[in-house]
This record gives structure tokens, sequence and C-alpha cells, in this order.
């Protein structure tokens, strides 16, 4: 390390008389938002292909209610009992369950407006999963949810899908569903987060290819370093000169711990093999302020 002067260079810990240490206030972490799939854009743009309306649902439903009349409802007449071929599983079920919600896109889809595709027997076919449609019927048909199991989520999916508001909501509190949107908001608080996990992992893959071991050492920092001493030696050799990547500013309450914490747990969620990180490695440069810089390693094993 080069001293900028006879004071410069002398190295002491954080905790000692002299340093000064930034203020940061520390808010409250927002309840996160539900998840929606409804901006989204779906193969072959299926809802805005059938969703043409430009009146607001409430007055689609009250319509639907006072009339009995399906909303856009024209000369195309479907039968009282709709033959149904799912992703090639067939089902049948009465017209009326599949315009029970007026503002769904299946109510749309057989209003009567537009012409559905039919299969070599005249089953009306739908491109979507055929298994988890099972589930969309026994909603439409008696209001019910299925308990959590491997369907929630493809459920979860679909339900959006086919604009089943009601039926999204009930499931955004099963445990599945609820996990998955506390995990989207917390890594929605660190920026470009799925870019940051994917260079880790390259990142570790080339530095293994000896050992078959990957340290990747991490700039993380919530709040960029101002210094506040007078002659502060912002050019001096770093701790951070040392990282393959840099994370931040991020105006989120979450800390840089809580940042390397969720990208751990993602990493061994997909299978990756983590050896636990020996905590943030400071920087020891002092002149009247100690350094405020640290980084973090993330290890992994591809045994």
């Amino acid at each position: 390390m080069s001293f900028d002067s006879p004071t410069e260079g002398l190295e002491v810990d954080d905790d000692e008389n002299g340093s000064v240490e930034e203020i940061i206030t520390v808010h409250q972490i927002p309840i996160p938002k539900l998840l929606t799939f409804q901006n989204q854009k779906y193969p072959n743009n299926v809802w805005s292909q059938y969703s043409t309306s430009s009146s607001p649902p409430g007055d689609q439903q009250r319509a639907y209610k006072e009339t009995g009349t399906p909303p856009f409802a024209s000369s195309l007449v479907f039968p009282p009992i709709i033959p149904l071929n799912v992703g090639g599983h067939i089902y049948m079920t009465r017209l009326s369950t599949l315009l029970k919600f007026p503002d769904s896109m299946l109510a749309t889809m057989f209003s009567g407006r537009h012409k559905i595709d039919q299969d070599k027997d005249g089953n009306f076919f739908l491109d979507s999963n055929g298994a988890v449609f099972e589930y969309i019927l026994e909603y439409l048909r008696y209001g019910s949810v299925p308990p959590v199991d491997k369907m929630t989520f493809m459920l979860f999916r679909d339900a959006n899908y086919y604009g089943l508001h009601e039926l999204v909501e009930r499931l955004q509190l099963k445990p599945e569903i609820a996990t998955m949107a506390v995990k989207e908001a917390q890594r929605a608080q660190f920026p470009n987060y799925a870019f940051v996990k994917e260079e880790t992992i390259k990142i570790a893959m080339a530095r293994a290819t000896v050992s078959r071991v990957g340290d990747v050492s991490i700039y993380a920092f919530r709040k960029e370093f101002i210094p506040k001493a007078i002659n502060f030696n912002t050019k001096h050799s770093c701790v951070i000169d040392n990282a393959q990547l840099t994370v931040g500013p991020w105006d989120a309450p979450a800390d840089e711990d809580t940042f390397i914490r969720c990208l751990e747990n993602d990493l061994m969620e997909e299978g990756f093999t983590l050896r636990p990180h020996d905590g943030k490695k400071k920087c020891k440069y002092y002149f009247n302020q100690t350094c405020q810089k640290c980084i973090f390693k993330i290890t992994i094993v591809f045994d």
C-alpha cells in the first residue's frame, strides 16, 4: 500500500476512536405486493385477442346479471353443453359455467362474438395445461380452491391467464404463492438482481476450472461511501479492487448482508452447493477516517 503523507497508511479497526461513521436511517420494510401476471403478454397474445371490451368489468357484470345476456352477444350461438379439448384433455361443461365470470377471458371467448378453433372431433380447443384446467372447472362450478400441492403455482398461473381475478386473489394467500411473493419483493429491492445472479454463476464457473471451487468477490453497497475527513485519499489501495462484481447503490431498506443472504439462498434453491462465507472483508485504509467499503465472498462448489 502506498502512502500520501507520513501519517497515512495507519491501519485501525472500525471501532477505534477517531473514525467517522455514516448515519443511516433504517426504514420499515414495505409490505410485498401480491403477484400478478395480468400485464404480461401470453403466447399468441391470447388475452388481447379476446378482451375487446371498452366497458369496465363492473359494468359488464351488472349488465349480465340484469339481462342474462353475456357481453358481446352476437349471431354466433354456442350449444348449452360445451365439449372442450384443453391441451389434449377432453372436458364437458355447461356454457353457463364458462360464462360465470363475465370479465374473464373464458366468458369473452364464449360470449358469441368470437369463433373458437375446434379439433377434428368438434371439441372447442383451448391451448393451455389440460391437467390444471380440471381445477379451473372445479372453481367455476363450486367456487372451491384445491388444497396446497404441486399444482398450486400452475393453477395460479392459469387463473391469471384466464382472467379469474377472484381465484387469483384467493391463491395468493396460499403458502407457496405467498412465499414466492415475499421472495420476489425481496429480490426487487436490489438493482439488476437477475443479471447479478447469472454473472455470479458465470464467474464462479470460470474460476472453478482448476479445483472445481469458484470464489466470487462482490462489492455490494446500499449507499455510496462519501468520506468526510479532509485529505482522505479516495484512490487508495482498497479492498474493493479485488471484487469481480459491483452491486449498488439501492434505495430499499435492505442492507448488504440481506442482499448476500438472498443471493446465496436463491443459488442453493437452484441446486448449487455453497460454502458458508466468512463474512464481509473490510478495507483497513485510514486517514482521519476508516474507509467504510467492504467485499463479500460467495463460494460455489461444483462437485
